[in-house]
């Protein structure tokens, strides 16, 4: 299932790269709808290492004008996006304190995230890395988070979050060697990074540092609670 979906990514990202119509990021502003306050989930440090090492290689054959957002400190996988990008977040704020509170909630009902490091895909936008599900804890995890938002899941009330992945590059202008990115992502599309497993899920902004997204983390909520 999984296989498949990522299968139609990569067909969909290889005639857009091939054609010249890359999806560019540009920093975010207050109040858009890229870069969004999120509940993301990051790999252990080994894991975030192995990665970073791949998102180099990725960003040798696309350009280093773009973004490594696969770094080791940036490396995530998200669960749900939440609210429109803010550039400033308060103390204290109550629309952060109601996300944590769902988050403490659903956490309960999962227990550790473990996921299989699949291979790569590529999009429009970005090159990434494919992630399948060991159990079901990131399900149950989702859907007890759904219910326990409430109202304040609004953001992706009407979105199927249907795959899971760790985008290594995301794309800023139009690629100098697009055929070469095709063909290296195409090379990887089975490459086996092994089993992660994530042992927290945080709430995190994102902050561009001047040359590529950083994540800030709000709040954390452990996983080990086993159900």
């Amino acid at each position: 299932m999984y296989a498949t979906r990522f299968d139609a990514l990569f067909e969909r990202g290889r005639e857009a790269v091939l054609a010249g119509a890359v999806q560019c990021q540009v920093p975010p502003v207050d109040g858009g709808n890229r870069w969004v306050m999120s509940a993301v989930m990051r790999p252990d440090a080994a894991t975030a290492r192995r990665i970073e090492e791949i998102t180099r290689e990725a960003m040798t054959v696309a350009g280093e004008e773009n973004w490594p957002t696969g770094s080791a400190d940036s490396s995530h996988f998200t669960l749900r996006a939440l609210e429109e990008h803010r550039v400033s977040v308060p103390d204290g704020d109550a629309r952060v304190s109601r996300y944590m509170a769902a988050l403490r909630t659903a956490a309960t009902a999962a227990g550790p995230v473990r996921l299989t490091l699949s291979g790569l895909t590529l999009t429009p936008g970005c090159i990434m890395l494919c992630a399948e599900p060991s159990g079901d804890a990131i399900e149950r995890l989702y859907d007890a988070y759904e219910e326990a938002l409430g109202e304040d899941g609004w953001l992706e009330a009407d979105f199927d979050r249907n795959i899971w992945y760790s985008t290594l590059v995301h794309f800023t202008r139009p690629l100098t060697n697009p055929q070469a990115v095709v063909d290296w992502v195409g090379e990887s599309r089975e490459l086996a990074l092994g089993q992660v497993e994530c042992p927290h899920v945080e709430l995190v902004v994102y902050r561009f540092n001047g040359s590529r997204m950083v994540l800030e983390t709000l709040d954390a909520v452990s996983l080990n609670h086993r159900p």
